[in-house]
């Protein structure tokens, strides 16, 4: 049984636990109730597309947490005191929110999948809205998933990311410093005076591949430590972008840009046989990598360590 049937169907186990609070709570419970029912409907779809075809397998796993008869989740605990399962529960649904991210990027299960981490998300919100109804967690005291309003000491300092090479692509200004980095390249190519203008457009296409390739397709890890036990040793930059979900707006910001810089050399090359297939095999170099087939991949072992 592959990964991403596994995790689903341990999910569907979790859910009843989204309506454990307390008989006569306040109305934000039932929103809580409501998104618990939504979630269930929606795992119970994805369970039943995977276990019908999926031939996928997981390129790494997450370790998921569980609830244990020691949360204190049972009828009686939660009568004298709620916080160990509630704190459980928070925990336990940002580990699947987590794993179910991670799926995504399998294309068998990717569209259903989306629903189940859009339903998590809005349980995560409405669980937080219940607890609070009752009287919100104690401020003195930390527990694992504690709600996000709670956090906003340092705000915009410091990120949760295990990775942050998942998320780099997207922080602000990197696509504008991306493209100035192009234009000033392509500019000094041309103040060399020997240089021709086709020769010079040819030069800034097979440059920028170049150093596309090199450092989102070759290397591999990361530039620090991260506690992720390893788990990004083997990947690509690419690989890593976004947890592996694939079609995310800086993954077609960045197949686009070298189709784009292509269309542009080849006009100002005027179409120049040697300089075509120069520029062709270049962008094919930078283009075939970021196909979600070759996710992973590693032709004759080419850089698989």
């Amino acid at each position: 049984m592959d990964f991403c049937f596994t995790t689903i169907v341990v999910l569907l186990g979790l859910l009843g636990t989204g309506s454990c609070a307390p008989i006569g709570a306040h109305d934000a419970c039932g929103d809580a109730r409501s998104s618990s029912l939504e979630l269930n409907h929606l795992a119970k779809i994805a369970s039943e597309e995977v276990k019908q075809g999926s031939t996928d397998q997981a390129s790494f796993s997450s370790k998921l947490a569980f609830m244990q008869a020691s949360d204190m989740c049972d009828p009686e605990s939660l009568k004298h005191k709620s916080m160990p399962c509630v704190g459980k529960i928070f925990s336990t649904l940002k580990s699947y929110s987590f794993a179910v991210k991670r799926i995504s990027g399998f294309q068998s299960c990717m569209k259903s999948v989306e629903n189940v981490a859009k339903a998590l998300e809005k349980l995560s919100r409405d669980m937080g809205k219940c607890v609070e109804s009752l009287g919100g967690p104690n401020h003195q005291l930390e527990f694992p998933g504690e709600l996000p309003r709670h956090r906003k000491m340092n705000v915009g300092v410091a990120h949760s990311e295990v990775n942050p090479n998942t998320r780099v692509m997207n922080s602000r200004g990197i696509w504008l410093t991306y493209l100035l980095l192009t234009v000033v390249l392509h500019v000094v190519l041309l103040s060399i005076p020997f240089l021709t203008v086709p020769l010079v457009w040819t030069l800034t296409n097979v440059i920028h591949n170049l150093a596309m390739y090199l450092f989102l397709h070759t290397v591999k890890g990361t530039p620090f430590e991260t506690p992720d036990q390893g788990k990004a040793r083997l990947l690509t930059h690419w690989e890593q972008m976004d947890n592996g979900i694939q079609f995310t707006s800086s993954r077609k910001f960045l197949t686009i840009s070298p189709i784009v810089l292509y269309i542009l050399t080849s006009f100002y090359t005027k179409y120049d046989p040697t300089h075509f297939f120069i520029n062709t095999c270049s962008l094919l170099s930078v283009l075939l990598p970021k196909l979600p087939q070759f996710h992973g991949v590693r032709i004759f072992g080419i850089n698989k360590y």
